[in-house]
């Protein structure tokens, strides 16, 4: 410990006096002492090439951070491993490669706690809400940024202003606006305040525009973006860069200025390639993908999809390659301590043999034949071990080429997949349009030789019905497919806070004549109120389900039936029940949510009302399941991930 200390001293000392020096200078004395034959000194230069290098070049800051971790856990240096992990995170954060900085923020709090680090700890927890928010985790990420909230009111910390920016920009992605701005806003004015170095007023200002992207007003998020704008190209940041003309691009996205928003998002993807913003490149092409996609040009919105599609897959590529290189240095670590611990032991048994030697001068044979013996079987071993691994280190070569291999192959074949899913999606979409004008010009044309005199024949006149009726019936063939791909294509996916009871009472009031005909005892137990779903498909759902219970009824009993709502876990639950005619699921179970399969003809249907509830239910990313008794009545349970 005494010798860290001394070596952490002479390391300070060497660049005392420094402040606004030669900085090619400095560089030159940090990759002298990289060299030192003193290891703390090492590390500590290691460490501070990787600060150096973070904003210049990140691929020499990273090689430098993984070093400086390597030296400091052979030497149990702590101040060095935490040193390390610091900057790491930061490195990998930038990368996109949010799980790693993760595992390195996690590793670093024992030793935070350890030393009683205050700064570290709130950095730590700060770090982990800022990464796990990029990630879409909003529940993990308040609860990370809370507990630093409470740490750094505690000490008044500088940064508190960041970690309530962190916190506004939470309850916004969660759709909580109101408190969003609160919270936004409250690190605006800390920060005018009690100004901090860095660019914590910048990333402030992006965050509110993004929220009054949210709620429709472009004006206030162009007049905050570009507030930003003026103070990234003061301190020239390249990633503040991205975020704003990201954002920017955004807004004249939905202002539905597409040229303004392409230009802005290509510029976004040059400084972001530059960098190896891969987090930020992949946003830039996903605006991309989404206005080509809104223009109807779907060659560029498909190009646009596999490039955020490759930027997405290298970072779990680079990820696993780095995780199959850890296995490695950890396999041959462990295999050098075994090899010392064997001849450490070796050594041991050939000076208890000498000892014997000169104690037992009589059994000097005998201990002679036994030594000869124990080396020769140790050279046996030793031989079989070397074959062993170097069998082992064959086959770990032969399985990273298969896995390289495979993956490969897979990508390839996810790449191919999603161009056929949108060439299926495009033929059938262009398909359902095109035959509605062909159908119309039919039906018009059988409505106006309906009306002549001359087709006055009883045969002439079956004959026209039959052919209104064919062309009424691919009408409603054509407008069940464009209901369907409307689903799968996403048009109506708005989603918004909806009040089940009011959209139930809609329904209701829709079927009013049907519920009175029928006599039907409708029982409601909504003890979940609302959810954040499509209101439309919350509609159809209720609409086809108490639409079947009614349709579908017993003829010796009056309709029951009950609609209910809970919560399970992370799930919300609504469960129609109804005491109907029933179906026998051991036959119907795998064509039950199929599109035109019909179970009972007694009364009219087109058999598309379960295909389009399941389809609706997989577009909220939620599941259907049905219990159903022949005589007795069904029951369907829908489940929905809450948001």
């Amino acid at each position: 410990m005494l010798c860290h200390r001394v070596s952490i001293f002479l390391f300070l000392l060497a660049f005392t006096g420094y402040g606004q020096g030669d900085a090619d200078q400095k560089l030159a004395n940090l990759r002298e002492l990289a060299e030192s034959k003193n290891k703390i000194t090492r590390i500590n230069a290691l460490n501070e090439l990787a600060e150096w290098h973070y904003n210049r070049d990140i691929r020499k800051s990273l090689d430098y951070g993984q070093e400086a971790l390597e030296l400091a856990q052979e030497e149990d240096f702590k101040q060095g491993i935490q040193n390390a992990y610091k900057i790491l995170r930061r490195i990998h954060r930038r990368l996109g490669n949010y799980n790693v900085a993760v595992e390195y923020t996690l590793k670093n709090l024992p030793i935070a706690e350890q030393l009683r680090d205050t700064a570290e700890l709130l950095d730590a927890y700060t770090t982990l809400g800022n990464i796990h928010s990029a990630m879409g985790n909003y529940v993990e990420s308040q609860q990370y940024l809370k507990q630093a909230r409470i740490i750094g009111e505690k000490i008044n910390a500088p940064t508190l202003a960041n970690i309530l920016n962190y916190i506004g920009r939470g309850y916004g992605k969660s759709g909580q606006y109101d408190s969003a701005i609160f919270y936004i806003k409250a690190a605006m004015q800390r920060e005018l305040d009690f100004p901090q170095p860095g660019y914590g007023l910048s990333y402030i200002y992006n965050n509110l525009a993004e929220v009054y992207i949210e709620l429709g007003k472009y004006e206030e998020a162009i007049h905050f973006y570009d507030l930003s704008a003026g103070l990234e190209e003061e301190r020239k940041s390249p990633l503040g860069k991205t975020f704003t003309l990201s954002g920017l691009a955004r807004v004249y996205q939905r202002k539905k200025e597409y040229d303004k928003a392409i230009a802005l998002a290509l510029q976004s993807i040059e400084i972001s390639t530059q960098n190896l913003y891969r987090d930020k490149a992949r946003e830039a092409y996903g605006i991309l993908y989404e206005i080509y996609q809104d223009k109807g040009d779907f060659e560029k919105a498909l190009l646009y999809y596999k490039q955020f599609n490759i930027y997405k897959d290298s970072i779990f590529s680079e990820d696993r390659m780095q995780y199959i290189e850890n296995l490695k240095i950890n396999y041959e670590t462990e295999r050098i301590q075994q090899e010392n611990e064997l001849l450490k032991k070796d050594t041991e048994l050939k000076d208890a043999q000498i000892k014997q030697q000169y104690s037992y001068a009589i059994a000097f044979g005998v201990i002679l034949l036994f030594v000869f013996t124990a080396g020769f079987m140790m050279y046996l071993n030793n031989r079989q071990r070397r074959r062993t691994n170097t069998l082992l280190h064959q086959y770990n070569q032969d399985l990273e080429s298969q896995v390289q291999k495979r993956t490969n192959e897979l990508l390839s074949a996810n790449t191919e997949l999603v161009k056929q899913n949108a060439q299926l999606e495009q033929f059938g979409y262009i398909t359902a349009h095109n035959l509605r004008a062909p159908v119309a010009r039919i039906l018009g044309l059988g409505n106006i030789v309906g009306n002549e005199a001359y087709f006055s024949l009883p045969r002439d006149q079956e004959i026209l019905d039959k052919l209104l009726a064919s062309a009424h019936e691919l009408d409603t063939i054509i407008h069940d497919l464009n209901a369907i791909l409307d689903v799968k294509k996403g048009i109506h996916h708005a989603y918004e806070t909806i009040d089940l009871e009011n959209h139930f009472a809609k329904v209701k009031s829709i079927l009013r004549d049907k519920i009175a005909e029928s006599q039907a005892e409708i029982t409601e137990s909504f003890d979940v109120k609302t959810c954040y779903a499509v209101p439309a498909y919350i509609e159809s759902i209720f609409y086809n389900l108490l639409s079947n219970a009614i349709k579908y009824r017993h003829s010796d009993r009056k309709p029951v039936i009950k609609v209910k709502t809970h919560i399970k876990g992370n799930d919300l639950y609504i469960t129609v029940s109804d005491n109907g005619i029933g179906l026998d699921l051991n036959k119907l179970k795998s064509k039950m949510f199929s599109l035109y399969q019909r179970f009972h003809h007694h009364v009219e249907g087109k058999g598309l009302g379960l295909f389009l509830v399941k389809t609706q239910v997989e577009a909220l990313n939620g599941s259907i399941d049905v219990q159903s008794t022949v005589g007795e009545g069904s029951t369907f349970d829908i489940r929905i991930p809450i948001k």
